[in-house]
């Protein structure tokens, strides 16, 4: 485990353009899914930043007051690397577990998995590179810095097997969030 308490950065900066509603505000089992990945980023002990730019006004008041929030002002025009920078760019901690919002939220024995090892890290499911993944955060910063996407920093992270096929799942889709659910409700 890494010597002192990462930080937790949820990515949530997007417009949810193929969702057509925030995804960040989606009901996950009478609860926002912003609010269900915090509660489960919880168990990591750090400070929790959540990097908003679309529909920020609305997903800010789901929040909890104890949660960082750092906006993306260029969130329309930059991707998920850029909101990252923006993530660590004030943060002194050494390492970060960063998950996307539009993925389930994971559950601490995975959280605990990944967090067995050493920065960078990345949970997978059967070998295949998943989220929530563990970063380095001098390390990450700087690769941004020089234009390196957050895939690009993580190639060579070693895998973690989360026996957890959820890790794989992105939900950017109507469709693909009403099987999550289907699946959720029935597991």
């Amino acid at each position: 485990m890494p010597p002192s308490r990462p930080l937790s950065v949820i990515l949530a900066a997007g417009g949810s353009t193929r969702m057509g509603s925030p995804k960040a505000l989606l009901d996950l089992r009478g609860r926002p899914l912003i609010a269900r990945h915090i509660a489960a980023l919880r168990c990591v002990g750090g400070p929790i930043r959540v990097v908003l730019g679309g529909h920020a006004d609305s997903i800010r008041a789901a929040l909890p007051p104890d949660v960082m929030v750092v906006m993306n002002p260029r969130w329309a025009s930059t991707g998920p690397a850029t909101s990252l920078a923006l993530a660590l760019a004030s943060s002194s901690a050494d390492a970060a577990v960063v998950t996307p919002v539009d993925v389930p939220p994971a559950p601490p024995r995975v959280l605990d998995r990944l967090l067995t090892h050493p920065p960078p890290a990345v949970i997978a499911a059967r070998g295949a590179p998943g989220h929530p993944v563990l970063i380095d955060v001098p390390a990450t910063r700087g690769a941004l810095a020089a234009g390196l996407h957050l895939g690009q920093v993580l190639t060579a992270a070693p895998r973690v097997e989360g026996d957890w096929p959820e890790a794989l799942l992105n939900l950017n889709t109507p469709s693909a969030w009403r099987a999550f659910c289907a699946r959720a409700r029935d597991g």
